[in-house]
């Protein structure tokens, strides 16, 4: 059995107060922002923007419609693992069920009248998908259900979504060995089951499996979407879902060329690492692009004829962003290359004088309440998070006379226009 669980990481108590023995501390130093962007700006000056900080425009959750925002961690433990498991594992015998409920069929006019109805068991297995979601994040918001379990609710949905797919495939396979008969919405159905998936869910039921380290991760949610982002082995991934951007017209359909179109506009910026593809079935059209250490695939709604889900993917050393806060204490200097919400955070920890990397521990905390640790600096210094949501503290921390600290704040998202 696979055990799954996610341990809330939010559990130390805040000390802004610098540790006794560090000494007299300067004042933070106020935060360098280089990507001040004026409501005048012209489109080769913001263009011009994003090439200097290499940003990739993100579909994010309106900063009015924010409910909850946290940071988090994942990592291996066996408490809900057996209801997982059972969720998964239920789905997947009861395809086997099917199948053989098909194939026992007389004829092939029963046959096919049993294929036909295993498939509309999909159709409203996928009504009661969308339904739990949506009661996902309003638990989320009410404060009904940690991270821990918000994660864990998603990853289930997810992984009930994958079982279910591969049983569209069944019969799909099944209708073909029958001559002249074949489902009508086979396509339109997996592509509406993909939209429940994402790899930061994958990601942190990954480390809640045991099968890969600890890892942080970021949720945001509001009334009609979320966003989750982690950075894991060099790489930064990212998901954002918004309910409200899809138009509920299910005849709607799209061309390939237009739903490329409609992520050109979106994503300008990624346009320039690698070629798109399209698939489009239906109401739902998957864009993919892929280049070098990049990659993005953006659901396009027909209807409203907007993305509506993306996945981002790109490597860490790929990424820059030119507004910094750094401040000093005691001859260590504390760097943040800040970002936007849930973005990859950079800090970097140096020697004021030599410039030499220092290995400290490194914690995010927000306000008197809590603190988040994230890891070491290791021997080059450097060490990536995930951004919080407004304002945050960044400590470094050595032996009990080692420590240095910034204050400083999420920069505004690249978000795609609404």
């Amino acid at each position: 059995m696979r055990s799954l669980a996610i341990v809330a990481a939010l559990a130390l108590s805040l000390a802004l107060a610098v540790p006794a023995g560090v000494g007299a501390a300067a004042p933070p130093a106020a935060p360098i922002d280089t990507l001040q962007r004026p409501d005048t700006a012209t489109p080769a000056q913001v263009e011009s923007e994003f090439n200097r900080s290499n940003q990739t425009r993100v579909l994010v959750v309106p900063d009015g419609a924010v409910q909850r925002s946290e940071v988090d961690g994942a990592t291996l433990n066996l408490g809900p693992a057996a209801e997982f498991n059972g969720n998964v594992t239920a789905v997947e015998v009861e395809t086997a069920a099917v199948v053989e409920w098909v194939r026992a069929a007389e004829d092939e006019s029963e046959r096919s009248r049993r294929i036909i109805q295993a498939s509309s068991t999909v159709e409203t297995e996928i009504i009661t998908l969308r339904d739990r979601q949506e009661e996902a994040i309003r638990a989320f918001n009410a404060g009904e259900l940690t991270p821990e379990e918000f994660v864990i609710e998603l990853a289930t949905i997810s992984a009930k979504a994958d079982a279910l797919e591969t049983r569209m495939v069944r019969l799909t396979e099944l209708s073909d060995e029958i001559e002249g008969f074949s489902l009508s919405r086979p396509t339109e159905i997996r592509y509406e089951l993909r939209t429940f998936g994402g790899p930061v869910r994958e990601r942190a039921a990954d480390a809640i499996r045991g099968v890969d380290d600890p890892t942080q991760f970021f949720v945001t949610t509001g009334p009609e979407g979320y966003e989750l982002a982690t950075v894991d082995d060099g790489y930064y991934h990212r998901e954002a879902f918004r309910g409200a951007v899809q138009s509920g017209d299910d005849d709607a359909t799209m061309e390939p060329n237009e739903a490329v179109n409609v992520t050109r506009e979106s994503y300008p910026e990624i346009f320039r690492y690698g070629d798109p593809s399209a698939t489009t079935s239906g109401t739902t059209n998957i864009v993919t692009i892929s280049g070098p250490e990049r990659s993005l695939t953006a659901f396009v709604d027909s209807g409203s004829e907007r993305v509506f889900k993306e996945y981002q993917r790109f490597a860490l050393d790929q990424y820059r962003s030119d507004s910094v806060a750094s401040n000093t204490i005691s001859g260590i200097n504390v760097t943040v290359n800040r970002t936007y919400p849930g973005g990859p955070l950079q800090v970097t920890v140096t020697d004021a004088e030599s410039g030499e990397p220092i290995d400290l521990a490194v914690t995010l905390s927000q306000g008197q309440a809590e603190r988040t640790a994230i890891g070491r600096t290791g021997d080059d210094g450097t060490i990536w998070a995930v951004s919080p949501r407004g304002s945050y503290t960044v400590l470094a921390v050595g032996d009990e006379t080692t420590a240095a600290y910034v204050e400083t704040n999420a920069t505004e998202p690249p978000e795609l226009e609404r």
